[in-house]
């Protein structure tokens, strides 16, 4: 919780509205998740995909 009390006073969005906070708190937690599940798919199902580059 520290953590994120610091993350709050420190950063670009110390003067925002606290409902704006936890928008942009949820938006940046949801882009992490996202990139998590994204590793994870390409580490345990990387050898069976097939990617294709350009048209």
């Amino acid at each position: 919780m520290v953590v994120i009390h610091d993350i709050f006073r420190y950063s670009a969005i110390n003067g925002l509205s606290n409902w704006l906070k936890g928008l942009t708190l949820t938006i940046f937690t949801l882009i992490v998740g996202i990139l998590l599940v994204m590793l994870y798919v390409i580490l345990i199902h990387g050898d069976k995909l097939n990617p294709s580059f350009g048209y």
